[in-house]
């Protein structure tokens, strides 16, 4: 299971990845990029993992690549939302490893990952 949601406003972008174990990839990444399309360059995002239980090479494969394709529609700034009972201290080492050009935190809650994301975000856009 995954939902790929965004947010205007906050020029965010919420991704969802829970315990299903098979994702239709083309799917996945043609919604990540039409998310990513309605965005102003600059955008945030929470990703947010919901499994339970260890957090298999795989699921972390998933998320580097999701990260290097938000990355390339612009993205600034990724925080990772997961459960303190995962193997997160193996997973948080990785995450801060995988991407030198990645600015990335870790933190246990949505709320916090937004409270990051809006403490450290510059004035609002302005189109003209």
């Amino acid at each position: 299971m995954y939902d790929v949601q965004t947010n205007p406003v906050k020029n965010r972008l919420y991704i969802t990845l829970g315990d299903k174990d098979h994702i239709d990839i083309p799917v996945y990444v043609n919604q990540i990029e039409i998310a990513c399309r309605y965005l102003a360059p600059g955008f945030t995002c929470v990703a947010v993992l919901t499994k339970k239980g260890l957090i298999r090479q795989k699921d972390q494969d998933l998320l580097f690549n999701t990260a290097d394709l938000i990355y390339a529609y612009g993205a600034r700034k990724i925080v990772y939302v997961s459960k303190p009972n995962h193997n997160s201290e193996l997973f948080q080492r990785s995450l801060m490893n995988f991407q030198l050009a990645a600015t990335v935190e870790n933190v246990t809650n949505i709320q916090e990952a937004d409270k990051i994301l809006d403490e450290r975000t510059p004035g609002r856009l302005h189109f003209h």
